[in-house]
């Protein structure tokens, strides 16, 4: 309380303590435009990033039916798939067929073979009714004439690699074929399977093209195909199976393929005038009396 002859002093607190209003600091047109255009931009990056989730799912088709069905649509884009069976049990032709076909809705791709001549290729094409076109197939055997001192090479894989890298440069590659790995294994005698192959499939992957790689499967004589079917994203088992009176058919089964609801079961695979068609597997009726029931 003030007393007479005392003097008021003055209020030292800030005028916001005073119950004053702030003042706004001038926004500055160039700053505010600025902040708009960072709004815009990351608006943007946002709808390509939910864009690139939508379409993250494509498919390259085998084109046989029944067989994409189960894959919901065809293998994902970019993997290294199996194609793993005895032998006889017609992996080339089809991995050829899906090839072609692939070709001819506009996909590039390759076919490497290890194993057989190209002329062999190009009568299996025939036989199948896929033309005779043959500047995508590529012989190894022809390859070794091009590098002087073949015969001394042993890392035939890094020879394939380097081709397939200069081949990309020419032109976008969308589906890969090799036949097949038992082949390249002994042509390149690899003692370590895994590893050689872990670092291949990585190098397929990285050519964003959907590769399929073929494999001998036999019991009696283990080979790659278990690297294979441990390595690879997806693996195409072939089988025979038989069906009585001495008759055997063909059989496929989706064995392993990441990002892919599909069943493990069989299905019988055929050839015909449409195509390869696969259906699914009956179990042979029992006999009774040497007479089907």
């Amino acid at each position: 309380m003030l007393q007479d002859g005392d003097r008021a002093e003055p209020d030292a607190r800030p005028a916001e303590d005073q119950g004053e209003p702030p003042r706004a600091a001038p926004v500055d047109a160039a700053d505010l435009q600025a902040l708009r255009d960072e709004v815009r931009r990351l608006r943007e990056q946002v709808a390509a990033l939910a864009a690139r989730t939508k379409t993250e799912d494509v498919r390259t088709p085998t084109f046989v039916a029944g067989l994409d069905t189960a894959l919901q649509g065809g293998v994902p884009r970019g993997h290294v798939v199996g194609i793993v069976g005895p032998g006889g049990s017609m992996k080339t032709s089809l991995a050829l067929y899906t090839l072609v076909r692939n070709r001819a809705a506009g996909t590039r791709g390759v076919f490497i073979t290890v194993e057989e001549s190209r002329d062999s290729i190009l009568q299996t094409m025939q036989r199948l009714g896929l033309g005779d076109a043959e500047d995508f197939i590529v012989d190894v055997s022809r390859l070794r004439l091009d590098y002087a001192g073949a015969e001394e090479i042993r890392d035939w894989v890094r020879v394939l690699e380097d081709y397939l890298s200069r081949r990309r440069e020419r032109e976008p590659l969308g589906v890969v074929v090799i036949d097949s790995l038992d082949a390249l294994a002994a042509l390149t005698h690899i003692e370590d399977a895994r590893t050689t192959l872990f670092h291949l499939f990585h190098f397929l992957r990285n050519l964003g093209a959907t590769s399929f790689v073929l494999a001998e499967q036999d019991p009696a004589r283990p080979g790659v195909d278990h690297d294979v079917t441990f390595l690879a994203d997806g693996v195409l088992e072939l089988r025979f199976s038989g069906v009585g009176e001495g008759k055997v058919q063909l059989l496929v089964r989706i064995a392993k393929m990441r990002h892919t609801n599909h069943s493990r079961d069989y299905l019988v695979l055929s050839y015909g005038p449409q195509g390869f068609t696969a259906r699914p597997y009956e179990t042979p009726k029992p006999r009774r009396w040497g007479r089907r029931v």
